[in-house]
């Protein structure tokens, strides 16, 4: 009897040894609308940014330490990249340390941002604020690499077994890298093994594109959990090797960045203010890509595209770079003038002649010459001017921006021609956006004015 015990028992095991070995799981997300997650990344970055120099390029030593955590709402998932993902995301808390040769800064997200839509939509990540608009440092503290609307689009969604591997496509990695473009992607995952009804799973590989119009290559190394109860990724870690080039944009890179992130379904849900909900769930319609710019002087704010970049910043001149399809398209010029004097308005054909004066030899024509108000009411003046530089067509847009006891402001834009119809008019957000703030007047004006006025008298 114990005999024939023990044998049943051996074959039990021996069974259940053979059914592990043949073992297959199903790896497909369940994530269904309303459906909250609480999410913590870790981001750890070390190595060198590369800036170009007057003669030679510079290495500067380079460290970054952020911390994020935030419930993360889903307005809609689909495990097809091709399909658009957006939720409504409640940060507790994001900030980095960042140190870069012996100078050290701290960026955190205001407490007034804390409520964010995030996008993915043809692999292009989307960060809106529903609040005050986000700057340029705020939107790049948060699109981070390891985006958790993307992290489960990992997955195959079918059943594989212990050593099978499949391979990732070029518009998951561009989303869950934060990246403009993916060129080359060889990225592939692996089933491990199971432990405590988690499916381990290994990911390695290179993709390369580019990061904010710089060319880039990256090595990857991650590993991952899939939890067969939960159907959801709960843990993933990724350690990236990554070669930025510099250009006239963005500094370069040479770094290896590690990010641990774990996801917690079932979350407690957050309340979100009615317009919020009612932005977030018109799907079809993709999310405002709006940044606010605020001069260091206060003198003057407006809404641009996050496709425009901030080059240079001085006192009163400002340059900006303008990225189409992760290619450089066109440059600004922004230059603060003093106010006008009272009851002097600059003319369009003086406005014009100056333009073509400062154009020369270059200017062909003048395509353009008007004269409108902006939505806010200032006066703007706008020419537009073809010419040729180095046998290259080159068009100029020329305006002039004025209110009174404001600072004037002066924007040149500078494209190719051949880049006229991709560029269309993405400088016209910046103007129809624009808010100056008067100038405060000294008690010496405000005396000389009143003196002014009594010999009038």
């Amino acid at each position: 009897m114990r005999a024939a015990l023990t044998l049943l028992l051996f074959a039990v095991q021996a069974t259940s040894l053979l059914a592990e070995e043949g073992a297959t799981y199903l790896l497909k997300s369940e994530i269904s609308p309303g459906t909250t997650t609480e999410v913590t990344v870790k981001l750890e970055v070390g190595g060198e940014m590369l800036v170009v120099g007057e003669e030679e390029e510079k290495q500067l030593p380079l460290k970054v330490l952020g911390n994020f955590s935030y419930r993360e709402k889903i307005i809609a998932w689909d495990a097809d990249s091709q399909q658009p993902a957006r939720s409504v995301r409640q940060y507790d808390q994001a900030e980095a340390h960042i140190e870069v040769a012996e100078q050290a800064s701290d960026r955190k997200l205001p407490a007034d941002n804390a409520l964010l839509l995030a996008e993915i939509r043809d692999g292009e990540n989307t960060l809106a604020a529903t609040g005050q608009m986000l700057t340029r440092e705020q939107f790049d503290l948060v699109n981070i690499v390891a985006n958790s609307l993307a992290i489960d689009q990992l997955l195959p969604g079918k059943e594989m077994a212990e050593g099978e591997s499949w391979d990732h496509d070029k518009a998951t990695l561009q989303s869950l890298l934060a990246m403009d473009h993916v060129a080359v992607c060889d990225v592939s995952s692996v089933v491990t093994k199971l432990n405590k009804r988690e499916v381990q799973l290994r990911l390695a590989g290179t993709v390369d594109g580019t990061v904010d119009g710089a060319p880039t290559e990256l090595q990857l190394r991650g590993a991952y959990l899939f939890h067969l109860d939960e159907k959801r990724i709960t843990a993933f870690n990724l350690a990236i090797k990554e070669s930025r080039k510099s250009t006239e944009i963005v500094p370069g890179l040479d770094v290896v960045a590690k990010a641990f992130v774990t996801l917690k379904p079932r979350a407690k849900s957050f309340s979100m203010p009615d317009e919020v909900a009612a932005v977030a769930g018109k799907i079809r319609q993709p999310l405002e890509r709006k940044l606010v710019y605020q001069s260091t002087s206060g003198s003057f704010s407006f809404e641009y595209d996050p496709a425009w970049y901030i080059t240079a910043e001085q006192r009163d001149m400002f340059s900006f770079r303008y990225l189409h399809d992760h290619q450089l398209a066109a440059h600004c010029n922004l230059t603060v003038l003093p106010p006008r004097s009272e009851g002097r308005q600059t003319a369009l054909d003086e406005f014009e002649r100056d333009v073509r004066d400062a154009l020369k030899d270059k200017l062909e024509t003048v395509s353009a010459s008007t004269e409108w108000e902006t939505p806010l009411g200032y006066h703007c003046l706008g020419v537009i001017a073809n010419g040729t530089v180095n046998e290259v067509p080159i068009q100029w847009r020329h305006y002039l921006v004025a209110e009174d006891d404001c600072p004037r402001l002066s924007l040149s834009v500078t494209l190719e021609s051949s880049q006229g119809k991709k560029f269309a008019d993405a400088e016209r957000q910046m103007i129809d956006s624009l808010k100056l703030v008067p100038v405060e007047k000294s008690a010496t004006t405000e005396t000389a004015e009143k003196g002014l006025e009594g010999a009038r008298r």
